[in-house]
């Protein structure tokens, strides 16, 4: 069953994500925090920019899951994919000493009109920059 996901991102990354500039996004941290080991191919993902509604809709292409990080495991993601996840000095800097790394590609983004079709659950206020349900889509929230 795929599950579906609401990914919160800077602002700055909503146009290159929607160019298809940005092809991949990464969450690197200390721990196994979803999207680790929660987000497969074939799954949905809404894209929220941080303080903003919901703008658009993914399916997951692919994902690489990375444990067991050292700061030179970290180096060599940078090296390797910074040209697709467009992170810059400073992203690179504040996950210098991360443990864990999830790297997703999409195969489509499309834009929303509303979040009506994005399941409620995912809506509730919270400070986790991803969620996660397993709720089946079509039990979505409905525009009254």
């Amino acid at each position: 069953m795929s599950k579906t996901h609401l990914m919160i991102v800077h602002p700055r990354y909503i146009a290159p994500l929607l160019s298809g500039a940005k092809t991949l996004e990464s969450r690197l941290g200390q721990d196994r925090r979803a999207p680790f080991g929660k987000v497969s191919p074939g799954d949905t993902v809404y894209i929220k920019p941080t303080g903003k509604r919901v703008v658009a809709k993914a399916t997951v292409r692919r994902v690489d899951e990375f444990e067991d990080l050292t700061p030179e495991d970290i180096v060599n993601l940078r090296e390797t994919y910074d040209d697709r996840i467009m992170g810059g000095d400073h992203y690179w800097q504040t996950k210098a000493d991360s443990k864990y790394a999830t790297l997703i590609s999409f195969s489509k983004i499309t834009m929303l009109r509303d979040e009506s079709t994005v399941p409620s659950e995912l809506l509730t206020a919270n400070r986790n920059a991803w969620r996660t349900t397993d709720s089946d889509q079509n039990s979505s929230r409905r525009a009254a």
